[in-house]
């Protein structure tokens, strides 16, 4: 798939830009604040329906203009149809999404459509931040590559957020026990397709990653990933064993759980573990391991959606050039030409990457407008 031309209006310091993307690479340059990551932030909101820095949707709209509207025009590989997303956001907090003019009530109609895999900086906190950090990017990348998932883990928030609740009254209201084998009966049925689904994914991803890492690295380093599971050692469990792993846990923990009015167990309080050459990649290794880590998944993300889907995402890398050796980096732009994956590139240093780069995959940014030369 690629995005073939993106008009933004009133989004960030964007007043009125449109940009047509070549169908390989494309290079943002620019000094700090002109603009360069709010350009892919803007790409990834047309595929992901939200924001990859955290912001409300209503800090996105230009500080002086009412409303901001981002349309996007894509092709998928495999046919010639062009399909256009448009995203409409006011300060009154209306919503709006509209593909190739029909309207839709959520944000994740988006998935079936754009796909991105984005490296930037902040993703170190994959390996060196909370169990959250790697919850949440496992279940994005999870999410573009199945919209049901998306919704599983929608529904499965809800779920433990209503049985949180009941466990909470149940700490004075002992007649409402009943209830809580009904939340258990959700909780077990949503959480255990959650966590197969998850272990299925690392199977085909992380021995993708693993080939990366030791491509970069000329086989010195192994790099591996294990899932962690609050409810402990589940290896190759079907769902139905995991149901009942789970039954039992939460039979036994109930009055842990009620005393503490949380639910303790389940997906939402699983773990990545990363190891490099079998120790613990957060605690031992060097920072420049971490990244090579978190490069090696990016990669892999991309081998993996293609295995499922027969076409590529669009890659973006948000000012991650000057966090990479000149090893790296040649690795990663061989890879993307390799492969013919559209992808957009930030820099404020053309240096990097001149020597590879023609002058018509070279945009610069100044001040919320686009410059070709």
């Amino acid at each position: 798939m690629y995005l073939q031309h993106i008009h933004l209006i009133n989004y960030r310091n964007y007043e009125n830009q449109q940009l047509n993307l070549n169908r390989g690479i494309n290079v943002l340059i620019g000094s700090n604040g002109q603009g360069k990551t709010n350009l892919l932030e803007s790409i990834y909101y047309l595929a992901a329906g939200n924001n990859f820095r955290g912001n409300k949707d209503i800090e996105l709209i230009k500080w002086d203009q009412p409303y901001l509207r981002l349309i996007g025009q894509m092709k998928k590989d495999d046919s010639e149809r062009c399909y256009e997303m448009e995203v409409y956001i006011d300060k009154e907090k209306n919503k709006q999404l509209k593909i190739n003019g029909v309207k839709y009530k959520s944000m994740s109609e988006l998935h079936n459509y754009l796909r991105v895999v984005l490296f930037s900086p902040d993703d170190l906190k994959i390996v060196k931040g909370s169990p959250a950090e790697r919850r949440r990017y496992l279940d994005v990348c999870m999410s573009q590559q199945d919209k049901s998932y998306y919704r599983l883990i929608r529904d499965y928030d809800r779920i433990v957020q209503q049985r949180n609740n009941l466990l909470k009254e149940l700490q004075y209201k002992k007649e409402n026990k009943a209830q809580l084998e009904v939340w258990n009966q959700y909780l077990i049925e949503y959480g255990s397709q959650i966590i197969y689904k998850r272990l299925q994914y690392l199977k085909m991803l992380v021995p993708m990653a693993r080939k990366v890492q030791q491509a970069l690295t000329c086989e010195t380093e192994r790099f591996s990933v294990t899932y962690h599971c609050s409810m402990g050692a589940i290896g190759d469990f079907s769902v139905e064993q995991i149901k009942n792993v789970f039954q039992t846990i939460l039979a036994q923990k109930q009055g842990e759980e009620i005393a503490r009015g949380t639910t303790l167990w389940g997906p939402h309080r699983d773990d990545l573990i990363f190891y490099l050459n079998g120790m613990d990649l957060k605690k031992y290794g060097s920072q420049g391991q971490q990244r090579t880590g978190i490069l090696s998944l990016k990669m892999a993300e991309l081998q993996t959606f293609y295995k499922l889907h027969g076409e590529y995402p669009l890659l973006l890398l948000d000012d991650v050039m000057s966090e990479l050796d000149d090893d790296r980096r040649q690795f990663l732009m061989k890879m993307v030409k390799k492969y013919q994956i559209q992808t957009i590139i930030t820099g404020a240093n053309i240096e990097l990457l001149s020597d590879e780069m023609a002058e018509n995959e070279i945009f610069w940014v100044q001040e919320g407008k686009i410059i070709t030369k």
